[in-house]
């Protein structure tokens, strides 16, 4: 288990704007999925919805929509699945900087508007599974050994186990919040 506090802590550094907020069917989506995801990000999703707008950080709402089901006529662009095929293909282009993982692991949660993909490796259990982040910036791959809301946390504190991130809006900013 990589993190079980990650949620808490992210809530009291960047508390959830009123409001805010999303449903998903889960049982649909991890079957449509073949897998469970991780509990911060269902948590995540509950409190946040779609992200920290204000931060440039678009959290990706699944739906039954997958890599494998994306291009399909009718099927929506833009989604988790649409994003996790472009991150697959990003991943089998770049190479992954030494990361030794499958490029089917790898399953996007996130994007910023400077075209970084945030992702999972989703190898073993889900609450397990750790951060991968493309920079396009700098076109590589770095890893996170901890789960998405306490990446989040590391980011929006500048805590030195995220200096990848340094170059982001997300950088401190938890520690600039009235």
């Amino acid at each position: 288990m990589i993190d079980r506090d990650g949620l808490a802590g992210l809530i009291r550094l960047m508390p959830p704007p009123v409001g805010a907020g999303a449903m998903v069917h889960w049982e649909a989506v991890q079957t449509a999925w073949g897998l469970a995801f991780p509990s911060d990000f269902k948590g995540f999703l509950a409190h946040y919805g779609d992200g920290l707008l204000d931060l440039d950080l678009s959290v990706l709402i699944p739906s039954t929509v997958t890599p494998e089901t994306c291009d399909e006529p009718g099927a929506p662009k833009g989604g988790m699945g649409f994003i996790t095929a472009d991150a697959r293909a990003t991943w089998m282009d770049t190479g992954p900087n030494g990361i030794d993982a499958a490029v089917g692991d790898l399953v996007a949660w996130g994007a910023d508007g400077s075209a970084d993909l945030y992702c999972w490796l989703a190898n073993g259990e889900p609450e397990d599974w750790p951060v991968v982040l493309f920079s396009h910036g700098h076109d590589t791959w770095t890893r996170f050994d901890c789960g998405m809301t306490q990446f989040l946390c590391r980011v929006l504190s500048a805590d030195s186990r995220a200096e990848a991130m340094q170059d982001s809006a997300l950088w401190g900013a938890g520690l600039r919040r009235p």
